[in-house]
């Protein structure tokens, strides 16, 4: 097998998949008959709801995107009055986030629309050896790392340019 030619493939498979993971976040899911709520909004209901205890930073880090990014979809969420923000009064500078009463309805329905949503992956994987699975949980771990160095080297490149 030519590794070249097997890496150049892989990428542009990742690379489809990520425009079609991009294109999944922009139909809207109706929640309500007022709310539509987009992936990234529900993805961010279910850190919230499997991570009650986190704040806004944590959020960002588990998420692996900027702490602004995950700001404007909690400020989306807090205008449907799915979700609310609050300190604590130990440390006024971590802000927290909670379900509302309507987030956590959403949270719940969601919980069951993932499970059966996770139903082929498990089939799937159930055809294959347990080592065959590790490597490739180990190789999209690997290219999780590997894209949070390309993002901080591009950044590097932006700064000295700019």
């Amino acid at each position: 097998m030519e590794k070249r030619k097997s890496a150049k493939e892989i990428m542009e498979l990742l690379i489809r998949i990520i425009n079609k993971y991009h294109s999944l976040e922009k139909i809207p899911v109706k929640h309500g008959p007022k709310s539509n709520l987009y992936h990234s909004e529900r993805h961010m209901i279910d850190m919230i709801g499997d991570n009650p205890r986190m704040n806004m930073k944590e959020f960002s880090a588990a998420v692996g995107v900027t702490k602004g990014a995950i700001s404007q979809v909690v400020k989306k969420l807090e205008d449907k009055r799915v979700v609310r923000r609050y300190k604590k009064s130990i440390n006024d500078k971590e802000v927290f986030v909670e379900l509302t009463k309507f987030g956590q309805e959403i949270y719940e329905e969601h919980k069951k629309i993932n499970e059966e949503t996770i139903i082929p992956l498990c089939r799937e994987l159930e055809k294959h050896a347990d080592d065959k699975v590790e490597f490739l949980i180990g190789f999209l771990t690997w290219i999780n790392r590997f894209l949070d160095l390309s993002r901080e080297k591009m950044k590097g490149h932006t700064r000295q340019r700019g």
